[in-house]
């Protein structure tokens, strides 16, 4: 049994189910209606996932409370010597130290081992096999649905309360509601779940706004997956499936709709799992801050999975670039190149590191971490040539404010984004080769009026749809840019915003992707 895409009915179904149980029990147990139903919607997936995410869950939090433990026992025997400042940081030291090697080094590896293992055991055995000689081998392993999500979640909420900024949560039960929680659960956000518990310790008294509110950003969600993202897919699809049978603008074209596909297809599961989590007041952290609007590519990755982005940098970056490791290593490049040097060294050397396991997160082969090192090259080049940069601008007068300077920074970034997509193109050296070698074949562009764009999987009603439907998601992330666009309809009068609803909701029922004969796709970073 597969897990209640978003997308589907039987979720329509399930989500009205709980939202109407969800207001209609007392407030004080309405976190129990919230796990009893993400326990249930997780049971969905498969019933072999559970051990995985009940084991890591249950190790997280006893790591964490052994941590708690050992800190109030320092805590209270500083109190009894009346020690502070440096001469409580001293008495901390192996109190520390002690649950380090005790309980969170053994959980990470533990929950750590747990995400490699699903994500890469299949990988290394059967390379293996086929290095030895010993012929193609087919190994199944379970691959739980969001594990790289709630692995990520879980292990920022222990590292929290080893280093001392979040308090652990007592309650498990409350705990495996920041685990389990279905809206989040298949696509992330990867949620602190300092705030997280925040929210569902608050009052959620039924509020017909909210619900509004909520409605408003899953009917966008599935507008940007059902009307745009899954008719992409179609056309991607067939000519990423058959390369060698297309070159050129083709191929370009492709590529381009494929970066499209995935924002459409990414942003639009965020939409709706914001709008449903709103439904139930409980407001999760925003993972799309309108990319294509970026001026650079840091920028773009600022506004691109802002969570994960977030997570890396609280947790791997920062970490590292103060980590005594990394300054001793940059004691010689001090000593011979300068402090300037070495500060930059050090900063490369933490994003590269970033960028690599970000590629990795990403993908298992590879490409995927050329792609990471492509990105994080760009990324350390751009940010320590800023100065020289400015300087050539200002002598050659350039206005750098002006719209249309600005509007050129957008399509470079666009243009370098598109071009690390080269390196997810094929999971293999040949079939990389093939695909460069197809993208610059020739310049074919009577394929724009010859009809030939017509016999690749959309038609040109299609093609109209999915070009008005772009410009629609430009036009509104421009409003949303300025504003909330969900208040201003909220201030609109009765007919005019019902009227917007019922246009909304016609509009993804007469030009969705669906039907007798259609396959929904699932949503594309599921599979991470």
């Amino acid at each position: 049994m597969g897990y209640l895409s978003f997308n589907s009915l039987p979720f329509i179904v399930f989500l009205i189910v709980v939202i109407s149980i969800y207001y209609v029990y007392p407030e004080k147990c309405r976190w129990v209606i919230l796990l009893i139903s993400s326990v249930m919607f997780y049971s969905f997936a498969g019933i072999e996932m559970l051990p995985f995410i009940i084991s890591t869950s249950v190790i997280v939090w006893y790591a964490s409370y052994k941590i708690d433990c050992v800190y109030k026992e320092a805590d209270s025997l500083a109190e009894e010597k009346q020690l502070k400042g440096k001469e409580k940081a001293l008495m901390m030291a192996p109190f520390r130290r002690k649950c380090r090697k005790r309980f969170l080094i053994p959980a990470l590896i533990v929950v750590v081992g747990l995400l490699c293992y699903c994500k890469f055991a299949k990988m290394l055995v059967e390379g293996i096999v086929e290095l030895a000689g010993g012929g193609e081998i087919s190994m199944k392993v379970i691959f739980p649905l969001g594990i790289s999500y709630y692995t990520f979640s879980t292990i920022g909420y222990l590292l929290d309360v080893y280093w001392g900024g979040q308090k652990y949560i007592k309650n498990y039960f409350k705990f495996a509601l920041c685990v389990f929680y279905f809206p989040q659960i298949v696509e992330g956000p990867i949620s602190k779940y300092s705030r997280l518990i925040l929210e569902f310790e608050k009052k959620h008294p039924f509020d017909f706004k909210k619900i509004c509110f909520g409605i408003q950003l899953m009917l966008y969600g599935y507008f940007k997956k059902m009307v745009i993202a899954d008719r992409l897919v179609l056309f991607t699809s067939e000519v990423y499936g058959n390369i060698e049978s297309y070159e050129g603008l083709t191929i370009l074209i492709a590529m381009i709709f494929r970066l499209f596909y995935m924002y459409m297809d990414f942003s639009g599961c965020m939409d709706i799992v914001l709008g449903v989590s709103q439904m139930f007041g409980v407001e999760l952290d925003k993972n799309f801050n309108h990319p294509f609007f970026s001026k650079s590519l840091a920028e773009y990755w600022r506004r691109w999975h802002i969570t994960l982005g977030t997570w890396f940098r609280d947790y791997i970056y920062l970490p590292l670039l103060t980590s005594q490791w990394l300054k001793k290593c940059l004691i010689g490049i001090k000593n011979k190149f300068g402090i300037k040097i070495a500060k930059y060294a050090g900063t490369a050397i933490a994003l590269m590191a970033v960028w690599i396991l970000t590629g990795i997160w990403h993908g298992t082969g590879w490409n995927y971490v050329i792609w990471g090192i492509y990105n994080g090259t760009i990324i350390v080049i751009s940010s320590f040539s800023s100065n020289l940069y400015k300087r050539v601008s200002m002598k050659l007068h350039i206005d750098t404010e002006s719209t249309g300077y600005q509007r050129f920074q957008m399509l470079r970034t666009f243009v370098v984004r598109l071009s690390a997509n080269l390196f997810l193109a094929a999971n293999t050296l040949e079939g990389f080769n093939i695909f460069l070698k197809q993208l610059f074949k020739r310049f074919n562009p009577w394929i724009l009026w010859d009809g030939s764009l017509y016999k690749m999987g959309l038609d040109h009603k299609d093609f109209c749809v999915v070009f008005l439907g772009l410009l629609f998601v430009w036009r509104i992330s421009i409003l949303q840019e300025q504003g909330s666009v969900r208040e201003k309809i909220a201030n609109y009068n009765i007919v005019l915003r019902w009227g917007i609803y019922y246009i909304a909701i016609f509009s993804i029922i007469i030009l969705g992707m669906y039907g007798i004969g259609y396959d929904a796709s699932a949503f594309v970073y599921a599979q991470f």
